[in-house]
């Protein structure tokens, strides 16, 4: 199907945008940097915002593909459970919700209501259509039908470098070894039936400075 790898290059981009926004907007940046332990790590957090981050992503590219492919819907995993803990003890699955005030309502139940921006700007990107201007795309047909397809998604590869990471690690042979470069959204799609791998898309969130706010 001729818009399978269009909607996986989309969604991809979408991701990278989350992943550069919980780096560059303070009220994500400073969350997803801090790490507590002990005494001082929150019980309302089963998991951090560095694993909420990863959820979100992967969230994010399940809801889209599935909307857009209704017969990938049950096929699309991820390495991430989506389940967290709420400030009561109760349980919250992060999702993509109908609207963005649903979503920032969702995502306050995990962040507790002091990150109202945080909850706002993610919920935000989240919802954003992503337009791509790349037109060779939509005329290469992949040969595979998504009914036959599932989905593997690892949406941030080397979290560690994506929340430390250097950005002056010289690349070799035109790849990053190291620092935020390396750090990537991945999503793969294989036969359902053999599990063979059919495809896949490498998105590099962190691939160049902008040149007018250098971020």
């Amino acid at each position: 199907m001729a818009g399978l790898l269009p909607a996986l290059v989309a969604v991809s981009q979408k991701a990278a945008e989350v992943a550069r926004l919980c780096r560059a907007e303070e009220p994500l940046f400073g969350l997803l940097v801090a790490e507590k332990t002990g005494p001082e790590r929150s019980a309302r957090f089963a998991r951090d915002f560095k694993t909420l981050a990863d959820v979100l992503i992967q969230e994010v590219i399940k809801h889209d593909l599935g909307t857009q492919f209704p017969e990938l819907r049950g096929h699309i995993h991820g390495e991430e459970s989506s389940e967290f803990r709420d400030a009561h003890g109760g349980t919250v699955t992060v999702r993509v919700c109908a609207t963005p005030g649903d979503t920032v309502a969702l995502l306050l139940a995990v962040l507790g209501p002091e990150q109202t921006r945080a909850a706002e700007l993610l919920a935000e990107a989240v919802h954003k259509e992503v337009t791509l201007g790349d037109t060779e795309l939509d005329g290469i047909d992949p040969g595979v039908s998504p009914g036959d397809l599932g989905i593997w998604i690892d949406p941030i590869d080397s979290t560690n470098e994506f929340i430390g990471g250097r950005e002056d690690v010289p690349a070799v042979d035109g790849i990053a070894p190291g620092g935020l470069r390396s750090a990537l959204v991945l999503v793969g799609a294989f036969d359902r039936h053999s599990g063979v791998p059919v495809l896949g898309v490498i998105n590099e969130p962190f691939f160049q400075r902008d040149p007018q706010t250098h971020r």
